[in-house]
């Protein structure tokens, strides 16, 4: 297994100077904002990072990573989402798992400051808890199962006295075993109909326990197993009822947005740590070189845009909904253009780099998980012929 210093390549049999190359900007922007952390993903490599108990997750909980997006009067780092997209890329190019862990945290958080800024109730606490206390927060939200929403909730819960208790499951649920926080989305069973509400539950809360459930080896770093509620009490004061059942916030339509954005990011960061080795080689064609560049760092800016119109929208008071057609076209584009460029190069770097190192198939794999997170091409295809057409995009 290679190792490399920070903002070096990791290469095979081959290191450029630190500083150089087109990830470097990624990496130094990673280091201003959570310094060591490259450096420490680096040395350790993708053999140890991406299997179980990887010390990844607790490395970026320590960094205070999982406050990067929390703003800074809450006692966050305040990061915009357009830096995301290149923190996000430069941690997936050195831990895969990591970046696609994290990003369900982010997701959450994300969803958490939506509703701090709506002064719905005490989420604004919760962020600032988060960032104080270095937690992380697992999301029990967004779902892709055939025939409903990717926003539907599948738990259900019941009002008893002081709150609801909530029984069901989530699988896969990135962070199961290191979060202090699960953000769910619950159907609430009430006289006048079910209404959907997010419960923040406590994971030493009585009831919710952890089921072994990944048995792929590939992203096995990110602790994707089933979490199961069984008559867990969540008090009054950490929930929030979003309306009838069918309905979809503001806030959650704002934090899918994110999501689509930084789980784009990642796995174009796990192709970028392909592209990174072909640079690095000598003997890659540079003609190439250049077709990659264009696919891959073409896929990235699209990425970003969206991003910063994002940020530029959420200044303004617009409403998310209106990029989720945008951030559904970068994410699929995104999909296609890292299995690409993953192939290309690979097969610039040859059969004996292929043979010598298991990181390149292993990244090659990891690239076309992407296609697995939801919501699904057929799931998205509606709200993408909805934004073509001009008319408002509805959740998948």
């Amino acid at each position: 297994m290679n190792v490399g210093t920070p903002g070096a390549a990791v290469t095979v049999g081959i290191r450029t100077a630190p500083g150089a190359g087109f990830l470097a900007r990624d990496r130094e922007l990673l280091e201003r904002r959570l310094p060591g952390l490259d450096a420490r993903l680096a040395a350790t490599g993708l053999e140890k990072l991406e299997r179980p108990g990887s010390p990844a997750v607790d490395w970026f909980r320590q960094s205070g990573a999982g406050a990067l997006f929390v703003p800074t009067d809450h006692h966050g780092l305040g990061a915009g989402l357009r830096e995301g997209v290149r923190l996000q890329r430069a941690i997936a190019s050195r831990a895969p798992s990591l970046a696609v862990a994290t990003t369900m945290h982010h997701f959450s958080v994300a969803s958490l400051i939506g509703w701090e800024r709506l002064s719905a109730g005490l989420e604004w606490l919760l962020a600032e808890a988060v960032a104080r206390n270095t937690m992380l927060v697992a999301s029990g939200a967004a779902e892709g199962r055939p025939g409903a929403g990717i926003l539907t909730p599948s738990m259900t819960a019941r009002p008893v006295d002081g709150g609801v208790r909530v029984d069901g499951t989530k699988k896969p649920c990135s962070l199961s075993r290191s979060m202090g926080l699960l953000f769910a989305t619950v159907r609430v069973r009430r006289p006048d109909g079910e209404r959907c509400a997010v419960a923040v539950v406590p994971a030493d809360s009585p009831g919710l326990s952890i089921r072994p459930f990944w048995r792929s080896d590939v992203l096995a770093g990110a602790e994707s197993d089933e979490l199961v509620l069984d008559d867990v009490f969540v008090p009054e004061r950490l929930v929030t009822d979003l309306g009838p059942v069918g309905t979809t916030s503001e806030p959650l339509r704002r934090s899918l947005v994110w999501f689509e954005v930084l789980i784009a990011a990642s796995y174009l960061g796990m192709a970028a740590a392909l592209v990174e080795r072909a640079v690095a080689a000598p003997r890659t064609d540079t003609g190439e070189l250049a077709r990659m560049a264009a696919t891959l760092e073409g896929a990235t800016y699209a990425v970003e845009g969206v991003a910063a119109q994002a940020e530029s929208d959420a200044a303004a008071g617009a409403d998310p909904a209106a990029l989720l057609g945008p951030a559904l076209a970068v994410r699929f584009a995104v999909q296609d253009a890292v299995v690409e460029v993953a192939a290309r190069a690979a097969e610039a770097l040859g059969g004996g780099a292929f043979i010598g190192d298991p990181d390149i198939a292993y990244l090659c794999a990891a690239t076309r998980c992407l296609a697995f997170h939801p919501p699904s091409r057929t799931a998205g295809e509606t709200a993408l012929v909805q934004h073509l057409r001009g008319e408002t995009v509805d959740v998948p």
